[in-house]
């Protein structure tokens, strides 16, 4: 018979804190030495998508944290409330950069008022893993 671990949750823990301490480091470092060499025109995709990408996988890294403290949440209005439209709003300033999208104006405004800071990114990717409908 095998016996749990009892240090088994702060071992994760401790390993999530690690972890997290590396993508505040990469985070950092990406934004000084790479982003800014970006802000020409000829890369104004590639900064668009890089800028949606950093705060999403930030917020997916964060919402391990719950998954691994066992939480379970199985909450289909927190997909299709918050987790959905935040990144569907979130994925539209990449998308309107990428391709010319005939996106009114007061629309765009709207899209890009609230990407500013990347918080609804990061939103996105927190809510995504707790409100897993699968």
């Amino acid at each position: 018979m095998m016996r749990r671990n009892k240090n088994n949750p702060w071992l994760m823990n401790l390993i999530w804190l690690a972890g997290l301490v590396l993508v505040i480091f990469s985070r950092n470092y990406f934004n000084q030495n790479v982003l800014w060499r970006l802000t020409t025109p000829d890369d104004a995709i590639l900064y668009a998508w890089l800028q949606f990408a950093l705060p999403f996988l930030t917020g997916l890294y964060l919402s391990l944290l719950f998954m691994w403290n066992n939480f379970r949440m199985k909450d289909t209005s927190l997909f299709f409330m918050v987790a959905l439209p935040a990144l569907i709003i979130a994925v539209l300033n990449p998308l309107a950069v990428t391709f010319p999208l005939p996106l009114p104006d007061n629309i765009y405004w709207f899209v890009t008022t609230l990407n500013s800071e990347n918080y609804l990114t990061l939103v996105a990717g927190l809510t995504l893993i707790p409100s897993r409908t699968y």
